[in-house]
């Protein structure tokens, strides 16, 4: 791909992949969840080069299919790939009328993880080694859905760490299950709980004064709204339990203004939310700056599980991978997505490092 290559299609293609996860179904906004909903971005340039993203979609798919098809693409068209900052400015002060956060930086984020593997692909180098990286081994945690059976959290940490994960994420909000857990680990395996924002102030400095001998590697998003970043601020000088926060924050604009806030000791920077490969790189920054340690959200099976995967290759600190502790039916990449004793071996491929199977996206494509 020459530096005049330009995007001539665009297209968001929703896939609805089952999963199973080894306890009673999840309830989430209002319904159960049993599918994966992803969609995939595919750029193709005029030379033919096709570069694939992620924009976050769960449980809003036709929202997200239709901002990038209604909306972005008449940006995106005829516009050179090496123009990829301009492009990402573009689009986010066309798609700021739609919200600064939420769907219009999902549909953003997805584009710019394409763009970033056209770009690297026409390098002939991996994402993770255009950046500088040379890690090709990660350590993986297993991160839990939530059961709120202390039975069943025992059981997934069980078979979490049987199979070979040295860290557990728990999504719970209350302490039975924490317990449980910790039980079933011992004292030497870090866990982390994510509370997805389910607590009031008044409610978190309950609660965190009961988990403070679980001894949590970090808690993530304790209080609503996320936003709430003194909260955030107060609650980790109250209780010496580390802050993670990031997941619902967008832009490196919202990110810094959590720093400031002294609201975190982890960001975690999602990059099929926060705008892209390029608003990932400077939260990192951002971050570095300030010694905040950044540990990014991943809960994802497409182009956003490999982004995350190149992104954390090329950092300096030894940072964990999240991986989502259910099965899919089905797998756009295989087995190679898959830890192996707790441990991710990040693909050396060009650009994202592999490509999604057309039989996957054909067997799992959703046509609403």
């Amino acid at each position: 791909m020459s530096e005049a290559a330009k995007v001539v299609s665009v297209e968001a293609i929703p896939l609805k992949i089952p999963f199973t996860h080894g306890g009673p179904s999840v309830s989430w906004a209002g319904s159960d969840w049993q599918a994966l909903e992803i969609v995939l971005v595919r750029l193709q340039t005029d030379s033919g080069l096709v570069g694939w993203g992620e924009a976050f979609s769960y449980n809003c798919r036709r929202a997200v299919v239709a901002m990038i098809e209604d909306s972005a693409a008449n940006v995106l068209v005829d516009k050179l790939v090496s123009e990829r900052a301009q492009i990402m400015h573009e689009l986010q002060v066309g798609m700021h009328l739609w919200g600064r956060y939420g769907i219009s930086m999902f549909a953003i984020s997805g584009i710019d993880i394409a763009l970033w593997d056209l770009t690297a692909k026409a390098a002939d180098r991996s994402l993770g080694q255009m950046l500088g990286g040379n890690k090709k081994i990660l350590p993986a945690y297993a991160s839990l859905l939530k059961y709120r059976d202390p039975e069943v959290v025992a059981e997934q940490t069980a078979d979490a760490i049987a199979n070979g994960y040295g860290l557990i994420k728990l999504h719970e909000s209350t302490v039975e299950p924490v317990k449980a857990a910790r039980d079933v680990a011992g004292s030497e395996v870090p866990i982390m709980l994510d509370v997805n924002c389910a607590w009031s102030i008044s409610e978190a400095r309950q609660i965190m004064q009961q988990l403070v001998d679980c001894n949590l590697y970090w808690l993530e998003e304790p209080v609503w709204p996320p936003e709430n970043f003194s909260a955030l601020s107060t609650l980790r000088a109250e209780y010496g339990i580390p802050i993670a926060s990031g997941e619902n924050v967008c832009t490196h604009w919202q990110f810094e203004s959590m720093f400031d806030a002294n609201a975190v000791d982890v960001a975690q920077p999602s990059v099929t939310k926060v705008g892209g490969v390029t608003e990932f790189l400077e939260v990192e920054k951002a971050a570095r700056e300030r010694k905040i340690t950044v540990a990014p959200h991943s809960p994802y099976f497409g182009p956003g599980f490999l982004a995350t995967a190149q992104l954390i290759s090329a950092m300096d600190e030894d940072v964990p991978f999240e991986r989502f502790y259910m099965a899919p039916e089905a797998s756009l990449f295989g087995t190679a997505i898959d830890p192996v004793d707790g441990e991710l071996l990040v693909p050396q491929g060009p650009g994202l490092g592999l490509d999604p199977d057309p039989d996957v996206i054909l067997e799992y494509r959703v046509h609403d």
